[in-house]
Order: C-alpha cells, then sequence, then structure tokens
C-alpha cells in the first residue's frame, strides 16, 4: 500500500469540532494507514487560541507558516490562501507517488469509509483509457489516478468539493493553482465565489481541452443564484455549443475523478457560509452543508440512464459516480449514441477551431441573459 499523508490546513472556531474532525485521522495513524497527519497554517499569532486545542495531540504534526499578503476581493484572498496552504502543506510530503489526504478541521468523515477510500485507491482511482467504451479517441488523461472527490456539479463543470479530496501527490500538485490577473477580474464579483471551486481544477486541464478557456472568461453569466440559474439553463440547455460543454465535462468525471460522498452522516461538513451566525461553542447546533445534508434526496434526483434529468436540475449535485459513468457505458433513450459520439468527437478536437463560431454565439446569447437579469435586479 502507498504511504498514505493527512493533511489540514485552515482553523476551525469550534474547538470540540476540531477534535471531532482529528480522531477519525488519530484512529486511521494508530491503526498504520495513515503515516504522517501534518497541520499547516499561518504564523499569525491570532491564530494561537485556534490551535491550541490541536497542539495536545502528539500525533499532530504543526508547522506555521507565513499569512500572504493578498490584497483585494475576499473570494480573492479566499483561493490564494487556500492555494498557498496546499503548497506549503504538500512540501511536507516527500514521496511524489504518496497518497495525499487533504482535510479540514471543520470536516468530519467517519473513519470506516475513509479507511475504505485509502485502503481500495489504487482500484477506486484506477486510470481510465483515453480511448472511450465507444470507441471515441478522446485526449490523453491529465492526472496520472483519478482524484476522490465528496461531489461535483454536472452542470456547471469544475465546481467541486475542494475541502476534501484524495489523490497521489503528483496529481494533487496540480492544484497549487497558477493566478494572474483575469482570474482576480471574477473573483472581485460578489456572486463568483464559487470560481475559487472552478478555477483550481479547470486550469488542469485547459491546455488538452482548450473549450473550457471560454468558460472560464465568462464564468460571472454561471453564477450560483437559483432563480438566475433556473433562467439560464432554460436556454443554455438549448444551446449546441453548451451540450459540448457539458459531455467534455462528463468525460472528465468519468476518467479523472472518483465522486462519491458515501451515505448519510459518513461525511459531514460545517462550512462558515452555511453558519454565520451559529454558536460555534455547541458543535451539536451547526448545520451540515449541502449536499451532505440531504444525500439520498440528490443521489435519487440523479436519474443515471438519462443525460439530460441532471443537467436539468437548477443545481446539477452529483454525489456518486452513477451518472457520468452512465453516459458513456449504457444506451440512453434521450441522447442516441451517433450524437454522443459527434460531441465527444467534437470536444476531443476543439483545438482546431471547429467550435469558435457556436462558442462565440453561445456566450453572448448566455451574457444577454445575465445582462438582462441582473440589470433589472438592480
Amino acid at each position: 500500500m502507498r504511504p498514505t499523508d493527512a493533511l489540514i490546513t485552515g482553523f476551525c472556531k469550534a474547538p470540540q469540532l476540531a477534535l471531532q474532525a482529528i480522531a477519525p485521522l488519530r484512529r486511521l495513524h494508530r491503526q498504520g494507514h495513515i503515516r504522517n497527519i501534518h497541520y499547516v497554517t499561518w504564523d499569525n499569532p491570532d491564530l494561537d487560541p485556534h490551535i491550541a486545542p490541536i497542539a495536545d495531540n502528539p500525533e499532530i504534526q504543526i508547522t506555521r507558516v507565513p499569512q500572504p499578503d493578498a490584497q483585494g476581493h475576499i473570494n480573492w484572498r479566499g483561493v490564494v490562501y487556500q492555494v498557498r496552504n496546499l503548497e506549503a502543506a504538500l512540501a511536507l510530503v516527500p514521496e511524489d507517488d504518496a497518497l495525499v489526504l487533504k482535510t479540514r478541521l471543520d470536516f468530519v468523515p467517519d473513519t470506516d469509509f475513509l479507511r475504505s477510500k485509502i485502503m481500495n485507491f489504487d482500484t477506486l482511482c484506477a486510470p481510465v483509457s483515453n480511448i472511450a467504451p465507444n470507441g471515441v479517441p478522446m485526449p490523453a488523461p491529465v492526472l496520472g489516478n483519478k482524484i476522490w472527490i465528496p461531489w461535483a456539479d454536472s452542470n456547471q463543470p469544475f465546481f467541486y468539493e475542494d475541502a476534501l479530496f484524495l489523490g497521489v501527490k503528483r496529481d494533487i500538485q496540480k492544484l497549487v493553482t497558477p493566478l494572474n490577473e483575469a482570474d482576480e477580474v471574477i473573483l472581485s464579483i460578489e456572486k463568483c465565489g464559487s470560481y475559487g471551486h472552478a478555477v483550481r481544477f479547470a486550469k488542469i486541464f485547459l491546455a488538452r481541452w482548450p473549450l473550457f478557456h471560454g468558460y472560464l472568461r465568462h464564468y460571472d453569466v454561471f453564477v450560483n443564484d437559483f432563480s438566475y440559474r433556473t433562467r439560464l439553463l432554460a436556454v443554455a440547455l438549448e444551446d449546441g455549443f453548451f451540450w459540448h460543454l457539458l459531455i467534455a465535462h462528463a468525460w472528465i468525471l468519468y476518467s479523472q475523478f472518483h465522486v462519491d460522498s458515501g451515505q448519510p452522516g459518513e461525511l459531514r461538513f460545517y462550512a462558515n457560509n452555511v453558519n454565520r451566525h451559529a454558536d460555534w461553542s455547541r458543535p451539536e447546533t451547526l448545520k451540515p452543508a449541502n449536499p451532505y445534508d440531504h444525500l439520498p434526496n440528490w443521489r435519487s434526483d440523479t436519474r443515471p440512464g438519462e443525460a439530460a434529468h441532471s443537467v436539468r436540475r437548477t443545481y446539477g449535485r452529483l454525489v456518486d459516480d452513477a451518472w457520468h459513468t452512465a453516459l458513456f457505458t449504457q444506451p440512453l433513450p434521450d441522447l442516441p449514441a451517433e450524437i454522443l459520439a459527434n460531441l465527444m468527437s467534437n470536444t476531443a478536437a476543439s483545438h482546431d477551431g471547429r467550435l469558435a463560431g457556436i462558442e462565440r454565439d453561445c456566450y453572448a446569447a448566455l451574457d444577454k441573459i445575465y445582462r438582462g437579469y441582473w440589470g433589472k435586479a438592480a
């Protein structure tokens, strides 16, 4: 079995919750499934009270590093902090082929569930051939092994869980995302906080999937507002280029990620944005984040074996591999095999410019929806 190191980042306002979060890691360390547990956070003295409860646990190796001097919008600062914290943590893992479990102190995983992911990683996250089951050649894989993530969205490409994931270090290293001025511009838009999730994963694939360059440039039209997305998807799902995006992204999920949130209660995430007004001294009163609060509903509403139903949902949350696996391995009543093959072929060869015209028209139409909706709202 590969050596496995756990990397904890960030800090938690609730000492009891933090202790719950590290308890499964400590058990797996004692059982020999986790080699080292590294907690990496800033050297800011203001964090000392939050770190003190962790320091009492000898299995946890604490490393404190200088806090980046990030300026600008809170969305931008958040992504910069996440990227630099992960970079510092990965530097503590010596082998490129070691397993890395990245987590946080407000994320409480079930011990048995986590043990299974670690022990069965080479099976669950085995590489997939770039020749699709229907014979269409797709771009070569970017990752050597799949990365396990608890959830992903089917209709908002690369909007994935980034608080907890498991992968080989050489693959996780790619999530140390190079950010630029264009990213800062998008993140300066209040409603575009989810871009922080998407950009970290999307940039890994841009060289081999150039059709996602435009997706990142125009990310503002995909903002996470329920009423707005209802209107947006009504237009987007009638657009041919948008379906190319969806199928390309579905293939990336199928070939490069293992998606699984487990059963209710196996993963509990108490995110700050869900508990803004919570009493953090009473962890039992905290609310779990979506989708962990309603896993059976999300799972049942995916409808594996149908292409369209999942992506027609206002939020296309996927909590397992069923939907995108069915897309590429079984007949679909709402997406004929010939059309699917054409969509796949076009996305695989999009670097030749064949989609440029319909891409331009797609974003022009979506931008019109965006300007019209938010102009009226203003």
